[in-house]
């Protein structure tokens, strides 16, 4: 195990948005996995491979290069005590970035579903204030952790690992069928 560990630090010191964009995409992956066969009880035979593919491009190629940058900025913020240098990043982040981030993943996922960008802003009004409602209950407290106690370059993993948790929840919410909003596809069934 400390093998695995030395190995992922020194791909964090060489690599670092590259190693958490993969690191992010692995665990995305895995919380629509979770999402597929704890939460919807599916079958190994009605596994969604293709879902869990978008997931894991939103996470990888999407998120993680948007909190690494973001969380720069927020490192930018140093004025102050110390021991209050966290709270004002938190704040930042939850008043000015965590609504629009909300909304900005929601519209890419419907984008890599195949929904037209109308469409996806459309469902993004429809389900954006119950996820983010639900999102202010989880990352506030995972966030002070994370400016208080986690350094720069292992802030997008630790939010990753603290999304396996938050990407099942996404996952079900997004993926479950809404009543006046059918997948773009489904005439061609």
């Amino acid at each position: 195990f400390a093998v695995m560990i030395g190995w992922y630090q020194r791909c964090m010191a060489a690599r670092p948005l590259l190693t958490q964009m993969i690191t992010s995409g692995t665990i995305s992956g895995t919380g629509d996995v979770i999402a597929q066969f704890a939460i919807e009880k599916r079958t190994l035979r009605e596994y969604d491979a293709v879902r869990t593919a978008r997931f894991v491009v939103l996470a990888g190629g999407i998120i993680a290069p948007v909190l690494n940058r973001w969380f720069f900025v927020l490192e930018k913020i140093r004025s102050g005590p110390a021991k209050l240098v966290p709270l004002k990043r938190l704040a930042v982040d939850q008043v000015f970035f965590a609504p629009g981030f909300n909304a900005f993943i929601l519209v890419c996922l419907r984008v890599l579903e195949g929904y037209s960008p109308s469409d996806a802003v459309a469902q993004c009004k429809r389900d954006w204030f119950g996820i983010w409602s639900t999102s202010i209950k989880v990352w506030p407290v995972a966030n002070l952790f994370n400016f208080y106690l986690v350094p720069l370059q292992m802030r997008v993993v630790f939010v990753q690992f603290i999304a396996l948790f938050w990407n099942s929840y996404l996952s079900y919410v997004t993926q479950a069928k809404l009543p006046n909003a059918p997948h773009p596809h489904e005439a061609d069934y």
